[in-house]
C-alpha cells in the first residue's frame, strides 16, 4: 500500500508491510477510530489478509434473513430489531432480508422478534453484533399457510398416520403430477388446497413445486442392488480387488442407502446426495453468498457437533442451523432452491449416490454434461458403480509418495487402487485434508472387513 493512496476499499485487506498507523493515514481515519471500529489497540500486530473495517457500516452493520422450513426466503414478514436502546420495525424484502442497521459498537446486543398472525410479537434470537457486517440467518421449523378445515367426522381417527417407506421396488413410480392449489404469500412454491383423508377427515394438502426439469432427471430408476458378479466385473476392469471398491461404498455411504424415496415412501426414488454450498459459491463466482448463505458460501458446512459454536469463517460468526450438514431431505431442499438460481451449478455442487461422486466431476465419468451424469446416477446402483470405474480411470490428480519424492514418482488414483496405497487413494479421492478425517485408515479398515 502506498502512502499517497487517497482512498481504500472498505473493508480493506491487510497487505505485507502494513501497520495500523499507515492504514489510518491512507484511509483518512484517526488511529483511535480505526482501532475502535476493529477492536484493536494501536500496538496490535496485523496479519496479511486480515480484514479491517473503515466505517461503521461495514464494522457494525447487522442484517437478518428469515427462511422457512423449506429454506425459502420469507418475504413480507413483520420484524423488530432492538439494539442500543433503539427499536426498528419493518417488513422483509423478497429475499426475506431486513434493512441493514448499524449498531454503536461490535459489543452491542441485538434482539430479533417477529410478528405472528395474531399480531403478537415473539422473540426469536439474541446475538452480539460483532466486528464486521453480521448477516444473521434464521431458519424456521414451520411453513406459514392459510386455510380452514371442516368439522371432523365422527369416529374417524384424530391422526392420519404415515405409512412406512415401502422397500424392494424394481422400478420408478410414476412421476408425481403437477401440484395445484393456492400459493403461499411468503413462499410461492408452497401450494395448499382442501382435501379429504382416508376416513373423510378434512385436511389441508400442502404441495411443493419442483423447479421445471429437475424431477425429469430421476425418471429412469430401475432399482436393484449390485450383484456379486457385477462387483467382480468392475474390479476386473480396474485390475484391483473387489474389496477395494466395496471399501469406497462402505466409507462414502456406510449403512445409508444409495437411493431415497421422496415424500416418506410415497414419491419418486432419488439418488442419495450431499449438497456442498462452497462448491456452489465457487461455481457461481460468489454471486449468491450474501443473499443465500444457506446455499452459497465460501466455506463448507460444519458437523452438527459444531452447532452454536463461534466460527469466524461463517457469514455471521457462528455455526447456525443453516451452517450444518443435513440429511437427505434437507440436502434435496437445498438442491431444489439452488437449482432455481443456477441449475448446472446446483447439480455440480452435490456428491451423488453410493460412492458420493461430485457432479462437478461429470466429465471424468465420461458424461458430457452434468444432467446426463445425474440421469445415469438415478438409474441404478450398477450404473453408479460404472461411473465409479470411469472416475477412477480418469481422475487426473496425482499424489507424490513422500518416500519416493527424490525419484519424482507420482501415483494416480487408478494406480493407488491397484496397489492398495491407502494414502494415495484417500488424497486423490477426497483431497489433501484426508488425514484430518482419517480417510485412509477408514478405507483400509473397510477393505479388511470386505476381503474376508
Amino acid at each position: 500500500m502506498s502512502a499517497g493512496t487517497p482512498s481504500l476499499p472498505d473493508p480493506y485487506k491487510v497487505e505485507a508491510g502494513d501497520t495500523l498507523s499507515r492504514i489510518a493515514e491512507a484511509s483518512g481515519l484517526p488511529v483511535s477510530e480505526l482501532g475502535r471500529l476493529n477492536e484493536l489497540e494501536a500496538s496490535s500486530r496485523l496479519t496479511v489478509g486480515q480484514a479491517l473495517y473503515l466505517s461503521p457500516r461495514t464494522a457494525n452493520g447487522v442484517t437478518v434473513q428469515f427462511l422457512d422450513a423449506l429454506r425459502h426466503p420469507i418475504s413480507n414478514l413483520a420484524y423488530r430489531l432492538k439494539f442500543d436502546d433503539r427499536s426498528i420495525s419493518g417488513v422483509t424484502d423478497q429475499q426475506g432480508i431486513t434493512a441493514q442497521q448499524i449498531t454503536q459498537s461490535p459489543s452491542s446486543l441485538c434482539e430479533i422478534s417477529i410478528q405472528g398472525a395474531d399480531g403478537r410479537w415473539r422473540p426469536c434470537a439474541r446475538t452480539v453484533s460483532g466486528v464486521g457486517h453480521k448477516f444473521i440467518t434464521l431458519v424456521s421449523s414451520a411453513l406459514v399457510v392459510k386455510g380452514s378445515t371442516d368439522r371432523h367426522p365422527a369416529g374417524a381417527p384424530a391422526q392420519l398416520g404415515i405409512e412406512a417407506a415401502p422397500g424392494g421396488q424394481s422400478a420408478q413410480k410414476a412421476r408425481p403430477g403437477e401440484p395445484s392449489g393456492q400459493p403461499s404469500r411468503n413462499n410461492p412454491v408452497v401450494l395448499t388446497r382442501k382435501n379429504k383423508g382416508p376416513h373423510g377427515q378434512s385436511i389441508i394438502r400442502i404441495d411443493v413445486a419442483f423447479p421445471p426439469g429437475l424431477l425429469d432427471l430421476f425418471a429412469g430408476y430401475t432399482g436393484g442392488e449390485i450383484s456379486p458378479a457385477q462387483w467382480d466385473e468392475a474390479a476386473a476392469k480396474l485390475q484391483c480387488e473387489t474389496a477395494v471398491l466395496k471399501a469406497f461404498a462402505e466409507v462414502e455411504s456406510g449403512s445409508r442407502a444409495a437411493f431415497w424415496r421422496l415424500n416418506r415412501g410415497d414419491g419418486a426414488v432419488l439418488p442419495a446426495i450431499l449438497y456442498e454450498r462452497h462448491y456452489f459459491s465457487r461455481l457461481t463466482a460468489r454471486r449468491y453468498d450474501h443473499t443465500h448463505p444457506d446455499l452459497s458460501w465460501r466455506v463448507g458446512y460444519r458437523t452438527r457437533a459444531r452447532l452454536g459454536k463461534s466460527d469466524r469463517r461463517m457469514h455471521d460468526g457462528r455455526v447456525d442451523a443453516n451452517d450444518i450438514y443435513a440429511n437427505y431431505a434437507s440436502s434435496y431442499l437445498r438442491l431444489i432452491n439452488a437449482f432455481r438460481l443456477d441449475p448446472d451449478a446446483a447439480l455440480k455442487s452435490c456428491s451423488w449416490g453410493k460412492f458420493q461422486i461430485m457432479g462437478a466431476n461429470h466429465a471424468l465419468c465420461w458424461k458430457t454434461d452434468v444432467k446426463e451424469f445425474v440421469a445415469t446416477m438415478a438409474h441404478s446402483e450398477r450404473a453408479q458403480l460404472d461411473l465409479l470405474v470411469q472416475f477412477i480411470r480418469r481422475k487426473p490428480r496425482r499424489w507424490r509418495d513422500a518416500n519416493n519424492k527424490a525419484l519424482g514418482k507420482e501415483i494416480s488414483l487408478w494406480d493407488a487402487v491397484k496397489t492398495k496405497n491407502w494414502s494415495a487413494i484417500a488424497f486423490n479421492y477426497n483431497g489433501p485434508s484426508y488425514r484430518t478425517y482419517r480417510y485412509d485408515q477408514r478405507l483400509k479398515s473397510a477393505y479388511e472387513k470386505h476381503r474376508v
